[in-house]
């Protein structure tokens, strides 16, 4: 079912931007990643996991200054620890990630944008010093979150700046569901380049 949403979503947003004068492009760049974690205890220090976002955009004006932006991407999330005489622990988690935010152009080169993200998590491993287990079936098969970030645009070119705010927990209660409290919740940091044809 949840599949079948984010296809239906995907197919409904390219209909409607055929009709309009929208633009597509590709993009690409570096991520910083965290989890939110109960107390973890002392001699474990959390750390950023750096990975690698890449996939098409699409920009659907709706007037001058707003805009639909909708992406299409591939996004390595997770995090890492530093575990005091033990070494170094962490969660690497791939999903399709489909955002889908409203545009405002602030000038003529600068935008903000916000709104929802869905995250379909592709594969998912854990481990201790690069001896990784798979943990999929430990966990939801997607997630939702926020997005807010900045543009600079540069002709075609799109710089970007983004932080994703994890809203649902990755952690499967039992049920299929995410578990209820704050643990568990995916949150990225993306600088991105993108080009517009």
């Amino acid at each position: 079912m949840k599949k079948i949403f984010l296809v239906s979503l995907l197919v409904g947003l390219m209909v409607f931007g055929a009709v309009a004068e929208t633009s597509f492009g590709i993009k690409g760049g570096l991520t910083l990643g965290r989890m939110s974690n109960q107390d973890l205890g002392s001699g474990v220090t959390e750390k950023f996991k750096m990975g690698f976002a890449g996939g098409g955009m699409m920009i659907m004006p709706l007037n001058e200054q707003m805009h639909i932006q909708a992406e299409l991407l591939y996004v390595m999330k997770g995090e890492k620890w530093d575990i005091d005489g033990m070494g170094e622990a962490e969660y690497n988690i791939n999903v399709i990630e489909i955002p889908v935010m409203l545009r405002f152009m602030a000038s003529k080169y600068m935008a903000v944008y916000g709104g929802p993200s869905f995250n379909y998590i592709m594969t998912a491993e854990a481990g201790l010093d690069g001896d990784m287990e798979d943990i999929k079936d430990d966990l939801v098969d997607m997630t939702f979150g926020l997005s807010l970030g900045a543009q600079y645009m540069m002709d075609k070119i799109v710089f970007d700046a983004r932080y994703d705010l994890g809203l649902t927990s990755i952690i499967d209660d039992g049920t299929g569901a995410p578990i209820e409290d704050d643990e568990g919740k995916l949150s990225t940091i993306y600088v991105t380049v993108g080009y517009l044809f």
